[in-house]
């Protein structure tokens, strides 16, 4: 187990943070490190998304040609 100091506003949003979950500080800062971890695997995730080739352009211009297709 490691000591980590904070500030005591900060222990003290912890404990009130842990209290209205009603659990313990330490249970509140491993759900926050999850949480924390999940949130960057999905933008990791959305950076791997492949490229549309149908968002690739000038929007303006796409809009131009397909109204320009009924002419």
């Amino acid at each position: 187990m490691k000591t980590v100091q904070i500030s005591d506003q900060v222990a003290s949003q912890l404990t009130e943070m842990a209290t209205k979950k009603h659990i313990s500080t330490s249970a509140l800062i491993e759900q926050l490190i999850e949480h924390e971890k999940k949130s960057s695997l999905l933008t990791d995730v959305i950076k791997d998304l492949p490229t549309i080739n149908a968002f690739k352009g000038d929007p303006v211009e796409i809009q131009r040609k397909m109204r320009n297709e009924w002419d």
